[in-house]
């Protein structure tokens, strides 16, 4: 038989079609496929879950490594990055290490454990004898015990097995599991892959291969330092300094941009380099000759060391006017990040900065001190996902962007995970479900309209619970399709055009930057009297110039007062008051001077049927004037009834964590952009939540006159900006409760 090389081409084009087809085209959101793990201490196999929300398995986030990357040398290098990692996990998370290199994988992932293993020894050695208290109970929560469900019908899964306990018993915890010590338990949930990802042979290369990414979560960045004639001499790893305290050398990364390099000594004071070269026999030079040097374009290679910080380093070059800083780490000390400490924090600095390693560093200054023009570019190196997640319910997840070098980042998104899971449970109760919106395109200056049929405003009533099941999703199923900024998102309601209540505000969100995971449950049982007909239309919307989101949301009717006799409060008399009747209060406008001089002392009456009486109200600030307000100061809020002050105080605005410490509440993790300080009332990718206040013994039944006054602080005082003033959004409202226990007297 002839040998025929077109059929075996064919063939081969054949085989490798029939193999590609067999890679599943995995998406955020898709269900994790099973697969298996050799790592150094056995095989693991993880099983598909099976969809039912109340045998979720417990987490998985992947970590990959790789010696390229100087954002992920300072990742492991740091302590602090390690200690907050293990502070702050949540306890049922598990974590899987893998290395890129093909030489030196085990080599790698040997050190992660040796660097991890003693970080968790050395944490729990200071921490023992307060935590190993509640061990037991910590470990119950999530193994044995549903942390809702009455019922303990609600399973958390191990989502590992060892293959020697999968052929032998088929079991899903450990009989021992929380007999264990703090450290046996963190480590059992690290894994340690001993082959080189690309022997992996399952779906895990190809989803950190194929999804988009951007920034320090997939690429490398690098300085490229180029001879005169324009050949690269070197490709060196770079860690630029924290993002919130120096520009980010972004701007100088232009298509064949490339600037002198100079050396400038240690850069303690301004003649530390020309001193050191007249040492040689080089010409002394002057303030003004670095300057006039540093204005064509240069960009100055420091050493570490000497007499001062990064800080005045980076301040002094910043006066001679460089384009950019280069500094070197410590002999046999690893890259890390440049930041501020304390009041240096506040001194605007217009310079980027980065660390290079300490080789890397003295062989330029080496070539620079040979006489060699040298020129420098800064340049990105795409690579593969450096971070996956398996969420509780066993669906791919992307991790987010690490705003700096610390593994920090991943305990919030595994604290995300579980805020969702536990979301995802609450929503498997009974309820009654009313559809407005899904994947809706929400865009332009009408956003996302629909008109919804309602039950009968009575029967409306006798729900207890009234809830906005909101999710936000983007054009594409990756972060990377996401619009990029953070706005406020309105949900408002008009049943009747002719009520004085039509176009109220039921749900206020704010958007998140650039990730489409956001999903939250708000309680708007109070507000439920908006709904004064059986028809109503709903729009939700952003500023229109925004690129559009796609929300789907549900209204959320649950525990009946037919239905569920069981007290319902901490006052056993709230169990049969259901609100009836609402009054609009006060709204905010521009936080100024006059902010408060528009609020007029509102008389009001109590109806007659009035059992309970809430204030309630939706408050956010935004803008930033000369003191950050009203985003990022302090306002406080005071509603006035009868003299009876109620005051909500915003004491998170401008916290450096204030909106992270929130991931389990709903604020959305690892956003791109600014979202770990805390706001005015508000997170980036969360929903604001109504204020309710029970204010019944405040107010004078029957004919009585009861007055309620409203006025908005920042410092203790009236707002008084002397430019670009903020904006407070608020809406508040009265609402008014009455008994319906008599009708549902003979049932109970």
């Amino acid at each position: 038989m002839r040998f025929d090389p077109r059929k075996s081409l064919l063939l081969s084009v054949v085989r490798f079609a029939l193999a590609w087809s067999q890679l599943p085209n995995l998406q955020p959101g898709d269900t994790a496929p099973s697969f298996a793990l050799q790592t150094v201490n056995g095989r693991i196999v993880y099983k598909k879950n099976n969809g039912n929300p109340r045998t979720s398995t417990h987490p998985v986030i992947f970590h990959l490594f790789t010696k390229r990357s100087a954002f992920l040398e300072a990742l492991w290098t740091n302590e602090t990055s390690l200690q907050e990692f293990i502070e702050y996990s949540p306890g049922n998370t598990h974590y899987v290490f893998m290395s890129s290199s093909d030489s030196t994988a085990l080599e790698d992932v040997l050190w992660l454990r040796k660097t991890l293993h003693k970080a968790v020894e050395d944490y729990f050695k200071r921490k023992t004898s307060v935590l190993q208290q509640d061990l037991k109970t910590t470990c119950q929560r999530y193994y044995k015990k549903n942390r809702h469900d009455k019922n303990n019908d609600f399973v958390e899964k191990e989502p590992f097995f060892k293959l020697s306990q999968l052929r032998e018993h088929h079991a899903t915890v450990t009989k021992d599991k929380c007999g264990k010590s703090w450290v046996a338990s963190w480590k059992d949930r690290l894994h340690f892959a001993s082959l080189p990802v690309y022997d992996f042979g399952n779906w895990i290369p190809y989803a950190l291969m194929h999804w988009p990414c951007f920034g320090t979560g997939c690429a490398l960045a690098q300085v490229v330092i180029k001879s005169q004639e324009g050949e690269v001499m070197l490709v060196t790893q770079r860690l630029d300094a924290r993002y919130d305290w120096l520009p980010s050398p972004h701007n100088l990364i232009h298509k064949g941009a490339h600037y002198h390099v100079a050396y400038y000594g240690n850069a303690c004071h301004f003649k530390s380099d020309w001193e050191e070269e007249n040492r040689d026999g080089v010409s002394d030079k002057t303030h003004e000759d670095q300057k006039t040097k540093a204005q064509g374009g240069h960009i100055a290679l420091v050493s570490p060391g000497g007499d001062c910080s990064y800080f005045t380093k980076i301040h002094n070059m910043n006066k001679v006017g460089v384009k950019a800083v280069i500094i070197y780490s410590e002999e046999d000390a690893p890259i890390k990040e440049l930041s501020c400490k304390g009041h240096h924090c506040f001194i605007p600095l217009y310079t980027p900065a980065s660390m290079i390693s300490h080789k890397d560093g003295i062989h330029i200054k080496h070539l620079l001190r040979a006489k060699m023009k040298l020129y420098v570019s800064y340049q990105f190196t795409p690579q593969e996902n450096f971070f996956l997640g398996i969420d509780g319910q066993g669906k791919l997840a992307e991790v987010g962007l690490f705003l700096f070098p610390s593994m920090k980042f991943m305990a919030y998104e595994a604290k995300w995970f579980n805020y969702k899971t536990d979301l995802v449970h609450n929503l498997t109760g009974s309820a009654k479900i009313i559809h407005v919106f899904n994947h809706t395109l929400m865009e332009g200056k009408t956003g996302a309209v629909r008109n919804i049929s309602l039950p009968p405003l009575e029967e409306l009533q006798m729900y207890r619970n009234v809830e906005l099941d909101m999710s936000l999703y983007c054009p594409g199923k990756s972060d990377y399709s996401c619009p990029h900024w953070d706005h406020v998102v309105h949900l408002t309601v008009c049943c009747d055009k002719t009520s004085p209540l039509c176009g109220e505000e039921l749900g206020r969100w704010i958007t998140p930057y650039r990730r489409s995971v956001g999903r939250w449950l708000t309680n708007i049982t109070p507000l439920l009297p908006l709904f004064t007909s059986e028809t109503c239309t709903l729009q939700m919307k952003h500023p229109f110039w925004e690129r559009a989101w796609k929300p789907s949301l549900d209204i959320r009717l649950s525990d009946h007062v037919r239905f569920s006799t069981q007290a319902y409060s901490a006052r056993q008399e709230d169990q049969y008051n259901v609100p009836f009747k609402i009054i609009k209060l006060f709204r905010g406008g521009k936080f100024d001077k006059n902010y408060n001089k528009k609020y007029h002392t509102r008389i009001v009456r109590i109806p007659p049927e009035t059992t309970q009486v809430k204030l309630v109200a939706t408050i956010s600030g935004h803008g930033s004037d000369n003191n950050g307000c009203a985003e990022f100061c302090v306002t406080s809020h005071h509603f006035v009834v009868n003299g009876h002050s109620n005051v909500q105080v915003f004491k998170n605005a401008a916290t450096a964590m204030g909106c992270a410490n929130r991931v389990e509440d709903g604020a959305v993790p690892n956003e791109h952009g600014t979202w770990l300080y805390g706001r005015d009332g508000w997170c980036c990718g969360m929903d604001v939540v109504p204020w309710v206040v029970d204010i019944t013994e405040q107010v004078r039944f029957g004919d009585h006159r009861n007055e309620v006054k409203y006025f908005g602080w920042f410092n203790g005082t009236d707002p008084q900006p002397f430019r670009d003033p903020g904006e407070i959004i608020m809406r508040s409202h009265l609402v008014f409760y009455k008994s319906v226990q008599d009708q549902f007297s003979d049932e109970v």
